[in-house]
C-alpha cells in the first residue's frame, strides 16, 4: 500500500494530489439492499442537509432512512465521525480511496487545502482499518450517490469545546458556496440498561432540543461516544444556515434485537437539519 504524504511548509500551500486507493477493512457485511433505496419514507422538511446518524451497525435500516431522506443533487458531502482509538492528534483528515461493496469513493480536492490548518494532519492508515464510524458510512454513500467527493475527518475528544467554533468557520470558509451534505456519525447511550440509557438519552434530547449545544461537552460515554462530533457537525449546519432541526427517530439496540434484558445496549437518535418547510 502506498502513503499519500503530504510535507507543511510556511512558505507554499499544500497542493492536492490524486489519492492512491486503499481497501480498508471496514464491516464486511452488506447493509443494503440497492432493490429497497427507493422505499418510502416520512418527509420531515423540505430537504434534509445533514444531521446526526449512528454508526452501529445494528442501526443500519435507521441509517439507511435517514440517507433516504437527504439532499442528493449535491457538490460535497462531509463525513465527520470520532477517532475511537484516540490515537494521534485530535483532527485527522482522510485522503485515500474508499473500496466499498458499491465501487469506490474518491476524497474531496479540498482535503489538501484542510490539511493547511495547522491543527488537522493526514489520517494514520493503520487506525483507519478498523475505524467503523466512517467506514460503514462510505457503504451507504457509496449506495446512495454516484462520483460525489467526500471530505472525511475524523476527531477524538481532547480539549472539549476549545477551539471547535473557529475550526468550524475555516471548514466553512474552504467549503464556500458549495451544496453540501454534513453528516455526523454519532452513537448515543453506551453499556448501560434499556432503562438507564433511556434516562441519559432523554436529557441529551432536553439539551438538543433547546439548543444548548455546548453543554454536550459535560457529557460522557453514558451519553454519547463524540460531543466534538455532534457539535461540531451542528456548528457547520448551522453557519450554512440549516438550523432547523427534527428528531427523525430514535432507537435501541436492546429493541431491534428484541431483548429488552441486555444489560450492556447502545442507543441510537437521528436529527436531521434544514430550512424549514
Amino acid at each position: 500500500m502506498v502513503i499519500l504524504t503530504v510535507t507543511l511548509t510556511s512558505s507554499a500551500p499544500i497542493i492536492h494530489k490524486e489519492p492512491e486507493r486503499a481497501a480498508y477493512d471496514i464491516d464486511a457485511r452488506i447493509f443494503i439492499d440497492k432493490k429497497q433505496i427507493n422505499i418510502s419514507v416520512p418527509q420531515y422538511m423540505e430537504t434534509i442537509q445533514g444531521g446526526i446518524v449512528p454508526h452501529h451497525h445494528i442501526a443500519y435500516s435507521m441509517i439507511g432512512e435517514f440517507y433516504e431522506t437527504l439532499e442528493k443533487e449535491v457538490d460535497l458531502i462531509m463525513l465527520i465521525g470520532p477517532n475511537h482509538s484516540g490515537k494521534g492528534p485530535r483532527y485527522q483528515a482522510v485522503g485515500s480511496i474508499y473500496m466499498t461493496h458499491y465501487g469506490q469513493i474518491a476524497p474531496s480536492p479540498l482535503f489538501g487545502q484542510l490539511l493547511n490548518d495547522d491543527d488537522v494532519v493526514i489520517a494514520d492508515d493503520t487506525m483507519l482499518r478498523g475505524e467503523h464510524s466512517v467506514g460503514i458510512h462510505m457503504n451507504f454513500i457509496s449506495a446512495y450517490y454516484e462520483n460525489t467527493p467526500v471530505l472525511t475527518l475524523l476527531v477524538h475528544e481532547t480539549g472539549g469545546i476549545h477551539g471547535v467554533d473557529r475550526f468550524a468557520q475555516k471548514i466553512k470558509h474552504l467549503i464556500g458556496d458549495k451544496n453540501v451534505v454534513i453528516i455526523g456519525s454519532v452513537d448515543f447511550s453506551h453499556d448501560l440498561s434499556l432503562e438507564h440509557a433511556n434516562m441519559k438519552d432523554q436529557l441529551t434530547k432536553e439539551i438538543l432540543k433547546n439548543k444548548s449545544y455546548k453543554r454536550l461537552f459535560t457529557l460522557n460515554n453514558d451519553y454519547l461516544d463524540s460531543p466534538t462530533t455532534a457539535y461540531l457537525t451542528i456548528m457547520l449546519l448551522k453557519e450554512m444556515g440549516y438550523e432547523h432541526q427534527v428528531l427523525l427517530k430514535e432507537g435501541n439496540a436492546a429493541l431491534i434485537l428484541n431483548r429488552p434484558s441486555m444489560k450492556a445496549t447502545t442507543s441510537y437518535l437521528v436529527y436531521g437539519y434544514g430550512k424549514e418547510d
